[in-house]
């Protein structure tokens, strides 16, 4: 019941805004309940790059560019090991039509810079 609760409140917050995160412990189910998320919205173009796999952070070594031509929708998990990307995903809310939902375990400093650099998108 929880979850769907959690699931129909990301739906939710994307109807009015291009980023949603999800901070938490680790082990919580973050990563669980943005791949239902995917699933049960049927969403068409889906791009996840999980930061704990050395080549999803290879990838974003140079994140303008591997994620300004991307389409739909964006799924960052562990984003703690690379908070640089904060001020690109601002960018790219800004510039493009990309979806981004972020997923990170949660420390005060990771919640104020997503916070602050993000806030209003």
């Amino acid at each position: 019941m929880l979850r769907k609760q959690f699931l129909s409140s990301i739906i939710k917050h994307f109807k009015t805004h291009k980023v949603c995160a999800l901070l938490g412990p680790r082990q919580c189910g973050k990563t669980t309940l943005s791949k239902q998320f995917a699933e049960a919205y049927n969403i068409p173009k889906i791009n996840i790059f999980d930061l704990e796999n050395p080549l999803d952070l290879a990838r974003l070594n140079e994140p303008m560019l591997a994620l300004s031509d991307l389409k739909g929708f964006v799924i960052i998990d562990e984003i703690q090991y690379k908070p640089n990307l904060f001020p690109i995903l601002r960018v790219l809310v800004d510039t493009t039509d990309i979806k981004f939902l972020v997923l990170g375990s949660a420390s005060r400093d990771l919640i104020k810079q997503g916070s602050e650099t993000l806030a209003g998108r």
